[in-house]
């Protein structure tokens, strides 16, 4: 059963402003990026792996991957798993049902983009930079702006619904739901804070903290079919990736698919990326992990965004000194989860340190698939 597959929820106590949606609004966002920022310190460890790249899949119709099937629960260590080698030329070997193979010419990913760019040099040069991102983002002062007003309008809609809210009995509020509803809407950044403060009833009051809850575990999934060509571009698979479904610009929707079952949709969604089961020519049972599309943009911006705000707020002598820190640990953290190739890493890494045990069983990335920053296939 997959748990949790990477998905962290912050556990340190930390105060986040409970208006910190508000702040954006009285902030002049360009004039703030101007202003070049101390430099985080964080730091993260070295990008060297070992692992073949591995990499996710997307849903497709299957009974074996029904939920009243899965719901029973299966080990979540898988005894054998493929160890075939992803060829390093420009074709791909694909397993037949029958065993056999044949070698297919493979999609290619595309080129990164500006903010992917950024993100892969910042991970490189050592991890997050807040100094580094909010100069990246003042030659694009427009987006900056954009994003502002998405935070002040939902800022705007949640003080209408609070002030509302009153005169109500607390098991008749509303505001809970809606502010879970526009921290989803707004985003993984949103939703971090979202579950942060759902584990700070010292913030914000316990009958809210409740309806922050389901943020830690289900978020609104993207969509399958962009979770299918996702996975094809990833896995560098031009055919099927399961009998009967393909991505929706499969080139060759004859050729022997990539995986023998999938999931007919997200079995997890979390706020930077959605869960599905597949299942192997040889029988295996593996979860594949997709992230949402355009999750670094949007994480790189957002980061860009609030620590401009703060910094202004502090600038001003209003808030908390420890603000932009607070941010900055945050921030750290979703940068490492926006490279899956890090979550393999700290899966073997984790494995290895319960070794001594002997009864705990660590779900390991599958050897024989890409492994890629933006999918990543394990045991079930």
């Amino acid at each position: 059963m997959v748990q949790c597959h990477g998905e962290k929820i912050f556990s340190r106590r930390v105060a986040l402003p409970s208006a910190l949606l508000g702040l954006l609004a009285s902030l002049d966002v360009a004039s703030a990026l101007n202003t070049p920022l101390k430099p985080s310190q964080a730091r993260r460890t070295p990008a060297s792996t070992h692992l073949h790249d591995v990499n996710g899949q997307s849903p497709v119709l299957s009974d074996a991957f029904s939920p009243d099937k899965h719901a029973n629960g299966q080990s979540a260590h898988l005894a054998s798993a493929s160890t075939a080698t992803a060829s390093a030329t420009r074709t791909t070997r694909s397993m037949t049902a029958s065993g056999g193979s044949v070698d297919r010419p493979r999609r290619m990913p595309p080129p990164l983009s500006d903010h992917e760019k950024l993100l892969e040099e910042m991970m490189k040069d050592g991890g997050y930079d807040r100094g580094r991102l909010v100069r990246f983002f003042a030659s694009r002062p427009g987006q900056c702006a954009t994003r502002a007003a998405d935070f002040f309008g939902a800022y705007q809609r949640l003080k209408a619904v609070w002030e509302a809210d009153q005169a109500v009995p607390p098991e008749q509020r509303q505001r809970g739901k809606i502010l879970r509803q526009e921290l989803a809407a707004l985003g993984p950044v949103a939703v971090k804070l979202g579950q942060t403060l759902s584990q700070r009833p010292d913030i914000i009051s316990e009958e809210v903290c409740e309806a922050l809850k389901p943020l830690q575990t289900s978020n609104t999934p993207f969509d399958n079919d962009e979770a299918l060509r996702i996975m094809a571009t990833e896995l560098e698979h031009d055919g099927p990736i399961a009998p009967g479904v393909c991505p929706p610009d499969c080139d060759d929707p004859d050729a022997p698919p990539l995986f023998a079952a999938i999931s007919d949709g997200p079995i997890a969604s979390a706020s930077l990326g959605q869960v599905y089961r597949v299942r192997s020519h040889e029988g295996v049972d593996m979860a594949v992990k997709v992230q949402r599309p355009g999750a670094v943009r949007q994480v790189t911006l957002d980061f860009a965004v609030i620590a401009s705000a703060l910094w202004a707020v502090q600038r001003s002598g209003w808030g908390n000194g420890d603000l932009l820190e607070i941010i900055d640990i945050v921030a750290a953290g979703v940068f490492e989860e926006l490279d899956y190739r890090n979550e393999a890493r700290n899966a073997e890494t984790f494995a290895r340190s319960l070794q001594f045990l002997g009864y705990v069983a660590v779900p390991q990335p599958v050897q024989g698939y890409r492994l890629s920053r933006r999918l990543i296939l394990t045991e079930w």
